[in-house]
C-alpha cells in the first residue's frame, strides 16, 4: 500500500505527513510503491510546471487573447511580486529536473522537503493570483490595444 510505504519514508527522510502532502498532490491514486520518493517528485513537478506556464504568459504576454487581457489585469507592483514567485516556481522545476539525472531517496527526499517549505506560502500566491484572474474574466474591460511592429 502507498500510504504505507510513503509512512516508512517519512519516518527515514523526515517528510511532510502523507495526510498533508495526499490532500495537494493526490498520492492516494499511485498504485506502485516502487520509486515511490520518485512518483512524489513527479506529482510536485507536474503541478510546478503547469503553475509556472500559467504564470508566464502575464509576465510576458504572448500575441492571443487571453494573455493580453490577463497581463493588463495586474498592476506593475503584483507583477513584481508574480516575477519573484515564478523564479521560485522555476527554481522547483530545475531542481526536480537535476534531481532526475542522478536520483537517490535521498536527493528526492531533500528536494521534498525543501519544496513543502515553500509550498504554504506559493499555494497562498497562486491561490490570490488565480482568484483575480478569475474575476478579471467577468468584468468588463476593453483590451489596450498596442500595435506595435513584431517583424
Amino acid at each position: 500500500m502507498v500510504k504505507t510505504k510513503y509512512e516508512e519514508l517519512q519516518k527515514k527522510y523526515n517528510l511532510p505527513s502523507y495526510k498533508e502532502i495526499n490532500k495537494d498532490f493526490e498520492l492516494s491514486i499511485m498504485e506502485e510503491e516502487k520509486f515511490l520518493l520518485r512518483q512524489v517528485r513527479r506529482k510536485i513537478a507536474e503541478k510546478v510546471e503547469a503553475y509556472s506556464k500559467m504564470i508566464e504568459p502575464i509576465l510576458m504576454p504572448e500575441s492571443n487573447q487571453a494573455s493580453m487581457y490577463e497581463c493588463q489585469l495586474v498592476t506593475e507592483e503584483e507583477k513584481s511580486k508574480l516575477y519573484k514567485l515564478f523564479k521560485k516556481m522555476l527554481y522547483f522545476d530545475r531542481f526536480s529536473i537535476e534531481t532526475s539525472v542522478n536520483e537517490t531517496n535521498e536527493q528526492t527526499a531533500k528536494f521534498i522537503n525543501e519544496f513543502w517549505g515553500e509550498w504554504s506560502s506559493i499555494k497562498s500566491e497562486l491561490s490570490e493570483l488565480f482568484k483575480k484572474l478569475k474575476e478579471g474574466w467577468t468584468k468588463e474591460f476593453e483590451l489596450e490595444e498596442k500595435r506595435n511592429y513584431l517583424g
